[in-house]
């Protein structure tokens, strides 16, 4: 998949996603809950990871992404922090 490398495959493969297809099919936020739940305590899973899904998803360049979209991404990516710490403030 585009943008995806080979430490990203390996962690997608073990949350059930294999190709691009799937990826679409569960969608960023949901990948995104799952890539957290299985590794956040190992890594941080960083708004760049999440510029390269949302980039593969679309197959385009994750540097073409609108400013307004990475936006989105940001506070995606802090409500599912959130919500998986149990914080829901």
């Amino acid at each position: 998949m585009r943008n995806i490398g080979p430490t990203s495959s390996r962690e997608l493969s073990e949350i059930g996603i294999e190709n691009r297809d799937q990826l679409r099919e569960i969608g960023l936020e949901e990948t995104t809950r799952r890539l957290l739940f299985r590794f956040g305590s190992e890594k941080k899973i960083s708004l760049n990871y999440l510029y390269a899904l949302e980039g593969a998803i679309h197959d385009r360049d994750w540097r073409d992404i609108t400013p307004a979209r990475k936006q989105e991404l940001r506070a995606l990516l802090d409500a599912l922090r959130r919500e998986l710490s149990g914080d829901q403030a």
